[in-house]
């Protein structure tokens, strides 16, 4: 069968085709279910937020304005998922703030790897490492690259501890790198 694409696909996933959304599934499954496991401790939760999320994605293709923006609205939905999941959960725990000194991101340091090599799947064992807090504030802000007043809005939480939060995540995550690799040089 010809590969379907683009406008064309989302019409007939709209009108039920299976083939269609069988396609469209195994065309974006594997970048939706990765990010399921940036933001969730383990393979089950994560299966089952993606399956959530396509559920959602099927239900809601009418919303999708073009075909170029189907991936990142497909990201975005299986992140907003992927919350939903950990807030029922009752696992989205932030550490407060009070009496804390404001926190400048300028303070943390910037470490290169030069001559030590951490793959990407190395990195996202050490960021499962990550209390539920610091793991969603610092995917929300590191990989899916959103302001701390976007994920103030998104996590329910104030601008500030958005920022003690990813503060607190890089702070952890210098100290799992050096635990795990080594001390890094400066």
């Amino acid at each position: 069968m010809e590969e379907l694409k683009g406008n064309k696909l989302i019409k007939q996933c709209m009108d039920l085709d299976r083939v269609a959304q069988k396609t469209l599934y195994d065309q974006y499954s594997p970048m939706a279910y990765g990010v399921c496991l940036r933001y969730l401790s383990n393979q089950f939760d994560a299966a089952d937020c993606l399956q959530k999320s396509f559920l959602k994605i099927f239900s809601n293709l009418d919303q999708v304005k073009s075909e170029e923006s189907l991936p990142g609205w497909i990201k975005t939905l299986t992140i907003r998922t992927c919350l939903d999941h950990i807030r029922s959960a009752s696992k989205l725990k932030f550490d407060p703030i009070e009496n804390q000194p404001d926190i400048e991101e300028a303070y943390v340091e910037d470490y290169e790897l030069k001559d030590r090599h951490v793959g990407y799947a190395d990195l996202l064992k050490l960021i499962d490492l990550l209390p539920e807090g610091y793991r969603t504030v610092f995917n929300l802000a590191i990989f899916d690259e959103m302001s701390h007043e976007e994920i103030a809005i998104e996590c329910g939480i104030s601008v500030g501890t958005s920022r003690s939060q990813l503060h607190k995540a890089r702070r952890r995550m210098q100290s799992l790198i050096t635990i795990h690799y080594g001390k890094l040089p400066i």
